[in-house]
């Protein structure tokens, strides 16, 4: 009867000391896992309005229309154009983006010079931009048409909360040279540090026209990414 009356006590301590084991190297090293797994990177955010200028509704032949988001200089023939647009405009086999989308930027129909801005909210980067750890990176598809030097160029100004302009970064101009002579547009890419103070970031494309009648200044697929 002794031995009877042990049993019990006997498989539960067994049990016990399974469980605690399947415990230990099943649950414990999923909670450490869990515990040393490297937090989701945040998404990285463009900033700049309708990049591409998907918005527009261009026109057969590189017509002045409304490109949302962008507010053109003074004066300015500043435009969107439909990739293989007549008048020799790039199309899908052209140099540039590889996910080019519909349209390009473009200076438009007359002028010397071109262009438009837009300017777009730091607020949600205020912590690390005060603190001097906000990283920028500008980019964007810039180029022209065949030999002809009319160039387009891309800027961001840095601003503080009474407007005060705190620094800049710019990418271009796209030699012909650099083309090769041939129409289409190239990338560039340039990076750096926002300044202390900055609440607000002012982008600008800028076209200028050397030769011919067009201001065949081109820009597609801009982008202006924010980290810190």
């Amino acid at each position: 009867m002794a031995g009877n009356s042990t049993r019990p006590a006997v498989v539960a301590a067994v049990a016990a000391t399974g469980l605690a084991t399947l415990l230990a190297t099943v649950v414990a090293p999923a909670v450490a896992g869990a515990a040393t797994h490297p937090a989701a990177k945040a998404k990285v955010v463009n900033l700049v309005k309708d990049a591409g200028a998907e918005s527009a509704k261009p026109d057969s032949d590189g017509g002045k229309v409304k490109v949302p988001g962008w507010t053109p200089a003074k004066g300015s023939q500043f435009t969107a154009v439909a990739y293989g647009a007549s008048g020799g405009f790039p199309d899908s086999s052209s140099p540039g983006p590889k996910h080019r989308g519909k349209n390009f930027f473009a200076g438009g129909p007359s002028g010397n010079t071109s262009g438009a801005t837009q300017s777009d909210s730091l607020k949600a980067y205020a912590t690390p931009i005060s603190q001097g750890k906000a990283k920028f990176r500008l980019s964007g598809w810039l180029g022209g048409f065949s030999s002809q030097g009319d160039y387009a160029k891309f800027t961001v100004t840095w601003t503080s909360a009474k407007g005060k302009a705190l620094g800049h970064a710019t990418i271009g101009p796209v030699t012909p040279s650099q083309r090769h002579d041939v129409t289409g547009l190239l990338f560039r890419a340039t990076s750096g540090t926002v300044p202390k103070g900055a609440t607000q970031a002012v982008l600008t494309l800028h076209m200028v026209r050397e030769s011919g009648e067009y201001v065949d200044g081109y820009a597609d697929n801009l982008s202006l990414t924010i980290s810190g």
